[in-house]
């Protein structure tokens, strides 16, 4: 319970601070915090960060807290420079309506940006955290330890919790690794330097230095199955990540503010959104030029949201929403394999965000 509160805090710290950089008016059909108190608003940030890592020291102790956090604060941090990069784009984009220059606009508000922008400031803390936290917790609560007789000499061992922490790494998986697959066959070769020296003279040791192999493989085992379910996890974060902040951008401009419960600013704010970067693949130059218009022209919402319309974006984003659907419900049922990732809650999390959606666009 402690680590969905300080999951909860996080976000609302996230939240604040993004509506502060993109100047946005409202938030679940009230006015944004900055909007009541903008001085405040910007310490309020500081705190709820701080304060969602007071609520982990509270409640977690030993190698669950050391593991938990570290997972926050290098979560965080990649949420902090996928920030960053997305500000630099609106700095690029008003840049360009001052001086044109067509081959930088399309290098630098590619889709391959845009892609690193979400990936970053969106998919790591909206669905990787939490996903990641709990499979830390599992690991954590169902901690496997060697019997009382199989004792590693002090060379080979390593802390209990060694796969635990593993896991709660941030260095980012590659999804596409595939697992290698471990020969039990190989087992004398894999640790014949960690048998006790005392194996070779007695053959009570040597039972003992057999069960101890025995169980080090075994460890090894739930170790490789642990990293397959972190990467699938993973893999599941990101793609939820992606789908919910391109529908994000979509319902900004196609979506009903008395639904969406804010109104939408990414235009006027020269952000590179899905819309924009799709937008500047399939427009000619002339039409790419109107896209980045001055800031503040009274025409600019108005000229953008025609492009948009005649470039027919909302026709590919509705293919974009088929073939992500049926990525991730691809990516459920290979997490359905696992007792650790269940096919039901990920379902249920892609039909909620679709259902937003439909429930939100304008008629």
């Amino acid at each position: 319970m402690s680590v969905g509160w300080a999951l909860e805090i996080v976000q609302a710290a996230v939240l604040v601070a993004d509506d502060i950089m993109d100047e946005s008016h409202t938030r679940r059909g009230k006015a944004c915090w900055h909007k009541v108190d903008r001085v405040h608003a910007y310490n309020d940030v500081f705190k709820l960060e701080h304060f969602a890592f007071r609520v982990l020291k509270r409640h977690l102790k030993g190698a669950e807290l050391f593991a938990i956090s570290q997972l926050f604060h290098g979560i965080i941090l990649k949420t902090t420079f996928g920030q960053g990069l997305d500000l630099e784009c609106s700095s690029v984009i008003k840049e360009l309506s001052v001086k044109w220059d067509a081959s930088r606009a399309r290098t630098q508000l590619s889709m391959d940006t845009y892609n690193r922008i979400i990936k970053y400031k969106t998919s790591f803390y909206t669905f990787n955290l939490p996903f990641k936290a709990a499979l830390v917790l599992a690991n954590h609560s169902t901690q496997r330890t060697l019997p009382p007789h199989a004792t590693a000499p002090s060379s080979s061992r390593r802390p209990s919790n060694h796969h635990t922490e593993k896991v709660a790494e941030n260095q980012e998986e590659d999804a596409d690794d595939e697992d290698v697959e471990l020969d039990v066959r190989d087992k004398p070769k894999l640790f014949e330097d960690t048998m006790p020296p005392q194996s070779r003279v007695n053959s009570e040791t040597k039972s003992r230095g057999r069960a101890f192999m025995e169980e080090r493989v075994n460890v090894l085992i739930h170790e490789r199955e642990d990293a397959a379910n972190s990467s699938l996890l993973f893999r599941l974060g990101m793609e939820l990540g992606e789908y919910f902040q391109v529908q994000d951008d979509f319902l900004d401009v196609y979506g009903d503010p008395k639904k969406t419960g804010k109104i939408g600013t990414d235009i006027d704010q020269r952000k590179l959104t899905w819309l924009m970067a799709t937008a500047v693949q399939k427009a000619d130059e002339k039409t790419l030029q109107s896209l980045v218009l001055p800031r503040g022209s009274e025409d600019r919402v108005k000229t953008v949201k025609t492009i948009f319309k005649n470039l027919n974006l909302r026709k590919e984003y509705l293919s974009y929403e088929k073939a992500m659907c049926e990525k991730i419900r691809s990516l459920a049922n290979d997490s359905g394999k696992s007792a650790i990732l269940p096919k039901k809650t990920v379902l249920l999390i892609l039909d909620k965000i679709y259902a937003s959606r439909v429930k939100k666009e304008a008629a």
